[in-house]
Order: C-alpha cells, then sequence, then structure tokens
C-alpha cells in the first residue's frame, strides 16, 4: 500500500492541475472497490488530501473541473463560490462524506476551506450547529444564489445515502464571509412548524424524491414525502404520496414553508 501511494504522489507532483484531479479520481475509485473497510478508509482519505493539496494551490477559478465524476463540482453563478463533494460506500451500506469548499474574500482572494464529515456522530443534524469540521455531509447536486448579490447566501440541496434501508435530500445554506470563511445553516420551517438549521428529509431506499430549484416560482420545490399510518412514523416506508412542497427564501432571511403546490402531475 505505502508503495501505491508512493507512486499515486509522485504522477499528481508531476501532473498539470486537471491531469492531478485525474490522479485523484482513480483513487477515488480505487476506495470504492477495495473490498477492505479500513484500507478503503486510508485510500479516500489519501485522495482526499491530495485532493487539497492540488485545488489549495489554485488562486483562481480557472482550471475546468465540471466533468471530474464521481467528485461534485458546483459553481455559483457569480463565481464567488465553489464546491466539490463525493463519497464513498462501506460494506454495511452506511457512507463517508468528503467536501471542500473555495470562496472568494471581499478582496478577491480564493480561501479553500475543507470540510470534515461528522453526520453520523450528530444525533440530530437538522437542528445542530454544523460548521466545516462539523459538517453533514452529503453529495451536492445544485447551488442556488438567495437573497440577492450583496448577502453571499446560497442554498444548497444534497444526497446523502445514509444506510442500506433509507436515503436523504438535505436542503442546506451557507454564506462566504467578507474573510472568504463560511458558515453553514439557516433558518427553515417545516410542515409541522418547527425551526431547523436545514431540512433532511428521509424516505424508503425504494423511492425517489425530487428536491429542485424551480427559477420561475423562486423556490425548491419538493415531493411530499408520506410514512403509511401503519408503519408509526418509520422512515424506512417513507415515500412521495403525488404532492408537492415549496421552501422558499423570504426577505427576513428565513425559509417559509408553502404546502400543496400544484404541479398538474408534472415531475421535475
Amino acid at each position: 500500500m505505502k508503495i501505491f501511494f508512493t507512486i499515486a504522489a509522485l504522477f499528481i507532483a508531476l501532473s498539470t492541475t486537471a491531469q492531478s484531479i485525474q490522479n485523484v479520481v482513480s483513487l477515488i475509485n480505487e476506495a470504492q472497490t477495495e473490498p477492505n473497510d479500513s484500507l478503503r478508509g486510508e485510500i479516500a482519505n489519501y485522495a482526499a488530501n491530495t485532493f487539497e493539496s492540488v485545488i489549495s494551490a489554485e488562486d483562481d477559478f480557472t482550471a475546468t473541473l465540471d466533468d471530474i465524476k464521481p467528485i461534485s463540482v458546483l459553481t455559483s453563478s457569480d463565481n464567488r463560490l465553489r464546491i466539490f463533494s463525493w463519497g464513498i460506500q462501506f460494506a454495511d451500506g452506511t457512507y463517508t462524506y468528503y467536501g471542500f469548499v473555495q470562496a472568494r474574500s471581499d478582496d478577491g482572494d480564493v480561501v479553500t476551506t475543507r470540510l470534515i464529515d461528522k453526520s453520523d456522530s450528530t444525533p440530530n443534524g437538522a437542528k445542530s450547529s454544523m460548521q466545516p469540521d462539523n459538517w453533514y455531509g452529503a453529495i451536492y447536486y445544485e447551488l442556488v444564489p438567495v437573497g440577492g448579490k450583496k448577502s453571499h447566501l446560497y442554498a444548497l440541496a444534497g444526497w446523502d445515502g445514509a444506510d442500506l434501508f433509507v436515503n436523504r435530500k438535505v436542503l442546506e445554506q451557507v454564506r462566504v464571509k467578507s474573510d472568504g470563511s463560511i458558515y453553514f445553516g439557516g433558518y427553515f420551517t417545516d410542515e409541522h412548524k418547527q425551526n431547523y438549521d436545514r431540512l433532511i428529509f428521509e424516505y424508503t431506499e425504494r423511492a425517489v424524491m425530487s428536491l429542485r430549484y424551480d427559477l420561475k416560482m423562486k423556490m425548491f420545490i419538493a415531493d411530499h414525502m408520506m410514512i403509511p399510518e401503519q408503519y408509526n412514523g418509520n422512515t424506512k416506508f417513507s415515500g412521495p404520496d403525488g404532492s408537492f412542497d415549496g421552501y422558499k427564501f423570504m426577505k427576513d432571511g428565513t425559509w417559509m414553508y408553502v404546502p400543496d403546490l400544484d404541479f398538474k402531475g408534472a415531475r421535475f
């Protein structure tokens, strides 16, 4: 294993940014196919450390990194924020997620921040103050600026594979501070009028849940998830009931829950 790491490091050191990223992708794929969980985690951590050294050398968002699966790359429309995220699945079906954020400070400097997944050790991630070193891990697939040009606020939609029985969707908020550091968490409300730092939707692994931003309605639209009464709130049996809800960012900085949206049966 040490020989493998040494050879990989040598290739990365002699490569361009794009080539180095592809070498990291190879390490991630190697980790995912490694049958031993301990070695899988070791390779995955090495890949993340290498990725950090590669992107930290960038002082701009100039490298073309749009198609580097399995790494998700999202860049905000104002070019102030870029987020990388990916996950490694283990033998028991659980995931560990890896993430990095690059954000521009008010002075124009690019600040790189590593995200440390602590979702498994946080009993209630929806109501916890989770920051870069205590991150609710997910693979993000949508990044939307909210709150106006000067607010530097963004919404993130993400997927969490959770385990063998349930999946999750996550609606998160992130703020870029003047020095380029970031802060996770917002003021969300759900159908039960409960307040949350972020919204986490848990549902059966056999179902598919949609959570997407609608440009015309200026809100996130989600499948309404329902658990049949006989299952007593067990999310292993949660799934979409055919209706849709909305989550809209308001001028006061809160997220309003909008129930029973009419999409006439359309999927999105």
